[in-house]
């Protein structure tokens, strides 16, 4: 059995455990605090995790080995860590003003209307009717979820 399904399971779950985790720090520590100690913790399983790539590629995924020298740098690397400091302020944040419900609903269309965006202009992949069904389902949900 293919277990792969799992990880967006995980991802999906985390971001709104860290999200209330953040919220309940920020409430202690404030927001920007909260924030850089939980990216410091980042960047330590980073570096653990970077040094275990290059120690034992072969027991990563291909995904995971090191393919070229950091000095490859280009200009747009800056854009995942902008939208990873996006969602982590913006998930408290929201949870801190809406709930975690409706937080957790917008992101889910925003998501889905961005992988279609993705998938069309990027990957070049057609929209079918399936996408645009729970595309529509999705919006749907969002009508209920605000307006309950």
């Amino acid at each position: 059995m293919n277990w792969t399904f799992l990880i967006p399971i995980a991802v999906g779950i985390s971001g709104i455990l860290q999200g209330g985790f953040n919220r309940n720090m920020s409430n202690q520590l404030g927001l920007a605090q909260a924030l850089l100690l939980g990216n410091i913790l980042v960047l330590f399983y980073s570096v653990i995790l970077y040094f275990a790539a290059a120690k034992f590629p072969e027991s990563l995924p291909d995904m995971f080995r090191l393919k070229a020298p950091l000095a490859t740098f280009k200009w747009w690397y800056i854009f995942p860590s902008l939208f990873g400091l996006i969602i982590i302020t913006g998930i408290p944040l929201g949870i801190s003003k809406i709930g975690a419900v409706k937080v957790t609903v917008l992101i889910v269309v925003a998501q889905m209307v961005t992988s279609i965006l993705w998938d069309v202009f990027v990957d070049k992949l057609p929209i079918n009717a399936m996408k645009g069904l729970g595309l529509l389902f999705s919006l749907i949900a969002v009508a209920c979820t605000l307006y309950s």
